[in-house]
């Protein structure tokens, strides 16, 4: 058996603490030894502090958050690279992109045995980025890639994109299904709606990249008189969001509700779930809305968007744009679908498949095992 380390930058509230957090769980039942190594130790929120599973190691390289991600990880590389020495993982899972270079540069400096993987949970190429910004994210990600003894990607899309990016690194892409669905998440047959407004549900951080702003923009312009829009989550752009609810009008509308441990109640109290980021890996409440048997409307904003949604009942994909959202959401506003079942299509992400595919990606599964 393996001992699997599985790198992230801080353990909060996010859907990338929870997941790793489920396969280091799903590791250790298949009898591997693991730890979660953290750049930084902060607070989890109550729900989260019992997920470790007792034998999965937890260990923070500092006791603090520095004034940016990217200043804390340089303060703690050195103490990283002597944990690699000490510890001498066989493998080191980067759990995403905002720790991805931390990680890989890790393992290639410290010369241990250890062979790491990168999984992209977010695009790495963005329109955003500036010539020189995307020009040096190009090559740090082409040589993190392919010195990598995998790079695991959410969809196929995302997979087939990455190929034609970063060619010298083609053979390194292999999808795996990231662990999002709990047994929480075993949707009861949903009953048809009950009198009262219809509910549209937004959840994550709120933060530039999920743009909350555009929701409550095509919220208003969709100007639904029996619909109220509730937003899960907090962050740094709360009041910010709030104030822009009443300059549009519709403060009386929204609900901005904070942090909820309890998910799967609130999907299941709505009748649509509104996705309206500029980009996101694979969404994590995308896959638990269609597990609680919620329709999504979504904007364009992840590589399999279109694939995933296009063909579902009550679903659509659209381009990243107020205007568009707005259309989305006023054609389903003025014939609201009837129920349908949608948690098959969300059944692949459960933790013990994505916990199988990720111990095959790193040739840790069954069939390497015999």
């Amino acid at each position: 058996m393996a001992f699997i380390t599985l790198v992230a930058y801080a353990a909060d509230q996010g859907g990338t603490t929870r997941v790793l957090n489920h396969l280091a769980n799903g590791f250790a039942e298949a009898g591997h030894r693991v730890a979660i190594l953290y750049c930084t130790s902060t607070g989890l929120a109550p729900d989260l502090e019992d997920m470790p599973r007792p034998g999965v190691e937890s260990h923070a390289l500092a006791d603090r958050r520095q004034r940016s991600r990217a200043l804390g990880q340089i303060v703690t590389f050195l103490s990283y690279r002597r944990w690699l020495r000490k510890h001498r993982p066989d493998i080191v899972l980067a759990t995403g992109n905002n720790i991805n270079w931390f990680a890989a540069l890790g393992v290639i400096s410290a010369k241990t045995h250890a062979r790491y993987y990168i999984k992209t949970t977010n695009p790495i190429v963005r329109q955003s980025d500036g010539a020189v910004a995307g020009r040096l994210r190009r090559a740090v990600y082409g040589l993190i890639f392919r010195r990598a003894a995998g790079v695991l990607t959410l969809s196929d899309a995302e997979t087939t994109l990455l190929r034609k990016q970063f060619p010298a690194a083609g053979d390194r892409f292999h999808m795996v299904h990231n662990a999002y669905l709990t047994d929480a998440f075993a949707a009861p047959e949903r009953e048809g709606r009950a009198d009262g407004p219809i509910l549209l549900l937004g959840a994550g951080r709120l933060t530039a990249q999920k743009r909350f702003d555009r929701l409550l923009r095509a919220f208003a312009a969709a100007n639904p008189r029996d619909a109220r829009l509730r937003i899960a989550g907090d962050g740094p752009q709360r009041a910010a969001l709030a104030a822009l609810a009443t300059d549009l009008g519709v403060a009386d509308r929204v609900e901005m509700i904070g942090y909820t441990p309890d998910m799967p109640a609130q999907m299941a109290a709505a009748d649509l779930f509104v996705l309206s980021s500029d980009y996101e890996g694979l969404p994590a409440v995308v896959i638990e809305a269609l597990a609680s048997n919620l329709p999504v409307v979504s904007t364009d904003c992840f590589a399999s968007a279109r694939e995933l949604l296009a063909d579902l009942p009550g679903c659509a994909a659209v381009e990243r744009s107020t205007e568009a959202l707005s259309d989305a959401l006023r054609k389903w506003l003025e014939a609201p679908p009837p129920r349908t079942d949608l948690r098959r299509f969300a059944l692949p992400y459960t933790t013990a498949n994505a916990v199988a595919s990720h111990l095959a990606a790193m040739g840790e599964g069954q069939d390497n095992h015999g």
